[in-house]
């Protein structure tokens, strides 16, 4: 165990105790810190986390950075493949009067990200959808600002090579996009119009080698796409608007 997480492991557990000795064995044996405290600090915020939700990054805050750039006062937003609610909630907490629908698959993941925005103080500003992103009936009610989505986008033949850390613990349905890792990202580019208002927006995260998948579809689409990279340098938002 390295000393930085016996030090947080301390915050949460005395040492001497059956607790600590359970989390520290735990920690040897892969499982992420995150999961073993039970919260994950996201652009400022604190996230409480369960095996529902994928541990928030570092590298998504600059998703959230740019949209709090990009929200007119008081627009409404959705999140799509919300998860923890880190996207939605962090930037409600950094924007004024905006509102947001956070829509995810996963009954606890819905659950985790309901108490997150209760203890950010944002549950006035936020309402919650469980909803199959791919059904061809989903239907989140209106059109937004913007549409903001972290979704699985991992390659499913890639899923059995992930750090164990990763492989098994974090809920393999927030990771697996489907044998080309695209699947999610086809839909929401087929139905843009569906989600967005005109003068709206689309923040996709993508992974770092997914840059010329993306400006196909989106060309494809009649839409124009201008991808940023993450503070590591890598491609990581996409962000989508009608030409």
């Amino acid at each position: 165990m390295l000393a930085f997480e016996k030090r947080i492991l301390l915050e949460y557990y005395p040492e001497n105790s059956s607790a600590f000795a359970n989390a520290a064995a735990r920690l040897e044996a892969g499982e992420p810190l995150a999961y073993i405290v039970g919260e994950q600090y996201f652009y400022g915020e604190r996230y409480k986390l369960n095996s529902d939700c994928l541990i928030p990054r570092p590298d998504t805050e600059c998703i959230v950075e740019r949209l709090t750039g990009l929200l007119p006062k008081g627009a409404r937003f959705a999140d799509f493949c919300t998860g923890s609610g880190c996207i939605a909630i962090s930037t409600l907490c950094h924007t004024e009067g905006t509102t947001a629908l956070a829509v995810d698959i996963s009954v606890g993941a819905l659950a985790m990200a309901r108490e997150n925005a209760a203890l950010n103080r944002v549950a006035d500003r936020i309402e919650f959808l469980q909803a199959d992103l791919l059904s061809p009936e989903f239907d989140p009610g209106c059109r937004f600002d913007a549409v903001v989505s972290n979704p699985p986008y991992i390659r499913s033949g890639v899923i059995p090579t992930l750090d164990v850390s990763v492989r098994d613990h974090e809920p393999l349905r927030a990771l697996d996009g489907g044998d080309d890792g695209m699947i999610f990202y086809r839909m929401l580019i087929c139905r843009f119009d569906d989600f967005v208002v005109e003068g709206g927006v689309m923040l996709l995260e993508i992974g770092y080698d997914q840059r010329e998948q993306i400006e196909r579809l989106c060309a494809n689409a009649g839409l124009t796409v201008n991808i940023e990279r993450d503070y590591g340098g890598n491609d990581r938002a996409a962000i989508v608007t009608r030409k």
